[in-house]
């Protein structure tokens, strides 16, 4: 029998949230997922409130999970659950005012608004040089004693205050169409093989299904892909596609991933290939489909 692969449970989010992340190695983005990328997810904006001297006040907004504001602020989700006395990652709400510790560096600094733009925007200002040496007349020259004609300086001129930058012109990209759904009463399998791990024994999650490495992973219905990375301890190359159902489904332990975020793909479009990255020994894929926060057993949901 194949070891057991334990996964820890991914924390809920807001109803827009589709995914979050396991508690210890969170899970990417959900609802939050996405945080956006001029993607068609929706960006959040820090909102400064009351917070310690060596902390941060974030207000949290809908589409965001603990994970995507850990990464946001640089640091671990364990760090914020411990210093806001959170129960559960998965227990926090929109317009809900949390501390990001270690981050009273940010407490002097306005809060900054994510604009998606066509040119850089430069947001310092450059001051004259008003140090006195360059503000007045250079001295006269020495002037002989023994004349009797007075010698006349010539005023400076008076410093001349720098142009002032015509405003820059900010466009606003509009974020894509939701992806409809392919008219299916079932999601489709990813891959065809057999299941090691089911729903109950990966306390939880999802499955663990047996495939060849190099094998062609498929996306189980119509989304956008609103991650495509490594950054959950224990999933290994992952992504996560957002459906228009509600539902996001995860795609865990790739070798190779052919999608990017934002991407919209249909159902059976290919979205990597089948490896063993992650905590695991041997190719497989590890499948999740989750109902808003909620995890749910995908064995009922998949087409026969």
């Amino acid at each position: 029998m194949p070891a057991q692969q334990n996964f820890a449970p991914l924390p809920a989010t807001p109803p827009a949230v589709a995914m979050g992340t396991p508690a210890g190695s969170t899970l990417p983005p959900s609802a939050a997922l996405p945080p956006s990328t001029a993607l068609p997810v929706n960006s959040s904006v820090p909102v400064q409130a009351a917070a310690n001297g060596n902390g941060y006040a974030h207000t949290i907004a809908a589409g965001e999970s603990l994970y995507t504001i850990a990464r946001k602020y640089d640091v671990t989700t364990q760090a914020i659950v411990q210093a806001n006395g959170l129960a559960s990652p998965d227990k926090i709400v929109v317009g809900q005012k949390i501390t990001i510790p270690g981050r009273g560096d940010l407490n002097t600094s306005a809060p900054v608004t994510q604009v998606a733009s066509t040119a850089p925007v430069s947001a310092t200002t450059t001051l004259p040089d008003a140090r006195p040496s360059n503000l007045t007349a250079p001295a006269p020259a020495p002037t002989n004693l023994a004349a009797t004609t007075p010698t006349t300086t010539t005023p400076a001129p008076a410093a001349t205050a720098p142009a002032q930058a015509a405003p820059t012109q900010v466009a606003a990209v509009q974020p894509a169409a939701e992806p409809a759904l392919s008219g299916n009463d079932k999601f489709r399998w990813p891959v065809s093989g057999r299941v090691i791990t089911d729903f109950a024994a990966s306390r939880g999650t999802g499955i663990n299904i047996d495939v060849p490495e190099g094998s062609s992973v498929k996306a189980a219905e119509n989304g956008t892909v609103i991650y495509v990375g490594s950054g959950v301890e224990g999933y290994g190359n992952l992504v996560l596609v957002r459906h228009p159902n509600g539902y996001v489904s995860a795609y865990a332990h790739l070798k190779d991933m052919s999608v990017a975020k934002g991407a919209v793909v249909n159902r059976g479009d290919s979205i990597g290939t089948v490896g063993q990255t992650g905590s695991v020994s041997r190719p497989q894929l590890h499948f999740e489909l989750r109902k808003g926060a909620t995890p749910v057993d995908p064995m009922p949901l998949l087409a026969s």
